[in-house]
């Protein structure tokens, strides 16, 4: 049988610090772990050790999507698993360049062409992409070939507001884009409070994940794995969140 093509989950945040690589690290484990899924997380944090630190990969030699040479109409599959590093709990993952100097730039066209061959291979890919408040018209383009987009914000103001930018930029695609909101880091100070949150946010929330500094430090410290073998309301909500995409895109 001739597999589906795989589904693309782009998550970004409003602002630097609000949770996204966060919440798309534990999303993919959760994933890669709970379900017989290809998964693969695509990390576009250029320049940042994030990712690496979190997976224990510290490599500084590690190939990226701008080590694709001469992309042409096709890319072999074999090209794209040269960029991709696995992990024992079944989890593929394509890292950041981390020097942004001199890097070749990479066409909305030749980025198609990749994610065309991504989902050839993999049954998700969620998409670690870091948005703006203003966005460029290739930002823009990518959500073309998105099949699910989840925004991450914090309860403040400042977050919020960004939000509500970004989400007004996209108003002619909105419809079929039908973005999810997830607040981060609800129960911590500043935050406004839930009255004023619909007032302040022009789009609805639909989930609300806690803070929680045992989980952040079990993260940090072993991994976005480890973190699902606790019973805490963060840890069911994060869960929660991957098993709803699993019953939206398949």
């Amino acid at each position: 049988m001739k597999k589906e093509d795989g589904k693309i989950i782009l998550i970004s945040g409003s602002k630097g610090g609000c949770g996204q690589s966060f919440i798309c690290n534990c999303l993919s484990n959760y994933l890669s772990i709970n379900t017989d899924k290809n998964i693969l997380l695509m990390d576009f944090n250029t320049g940042r050790m994030d990712s690496r630190i979190i997976y224990k990969t510290r490599e500084d030699n590690i190939r990226t999507i701008h080590d694709i040479r001469n992309i042409s109409e096709e890319i072999d599959e074999s090209i794209i698993k040269k960029i991709v590093v696995n992990f024992d709990n079944s989890l593929n993952v394509i890292f950041p360049p981390l020097y942004s100097d001199n890097l070749k730039a990479i066409s909305y066209k030749d980025l198609l062409k990749i994610f065309k061959t991504l989902k050839r291979i993999f049954d998700m890919i969620l998409v670690d992409y870091p948005f703006y408040p203003h966005l460029t018209e290739k930002d823009k383009s990518i959500l073309n070939d998105v099949d699910k987009l989840l925004f991450v914000s914090l309860p403040d103001l400042i977050s919020l507001s960004n939000l509500n930018i970004i989400i007004k930029q996209l108003a002619d695609i909105i419809d079929y884009l039908n973005p999810e909101v997830i607040v981060n880091k609800y129960n911590v100070q500043p935050s406004i409070s839930f009255a004023l949150l619909s007032a302040v946010l022009k789009y609805p929330v639909d989930y609300f994940i806690p803070f929680d500094r045992d989980i952040q430090q079990l993260y940090l410290e072993k991994g976005p794995s480890h973190i699902f073998r606790y019973n805490l309301k963060i840890i069911r909500d994060l869960s929660g969140i991957g098993t709803n995409l699993i019953e939206q895109l398949f």
